[in-house]
């Protein structure tokens, strides 16, 4: 597991497009899907040696409340 969101875009989106998640996000728009990663102040992924095979990305005030917006894995 790694956190932090200075991930490469293209590895996200095709994440996003590898699980059912990228069927209800603008995986085609690329300004807009960086602006979600980069926007994201907390950001966990998951890996199988060098492929990211899952991704968290939240929102979060560090103090009470997280809100969980994605949550994506790899479907194979």
């Amino acid at each position: 597991y790694r956190a932090g969101n200075n991930l490469d875009l293209d590895a996200v989106i095709e994440l996003y497009e590898a699980s059912t998640l990228g069927e209800r996000r603008p995986v085609g728009d690329r300004e807009r899907m960086g602006a979600m990663l980069r926007n994201a102040n907390l950001v966990i992924t998951a890996w199988e040696a060098d492929v990211m095979v899952g991704i968290a990305r939240s929102v979060t005030d560090w103090v009470y409340c997280t809100y969980l917006s994605d949550l994506a894995v790899r479907l194979s």
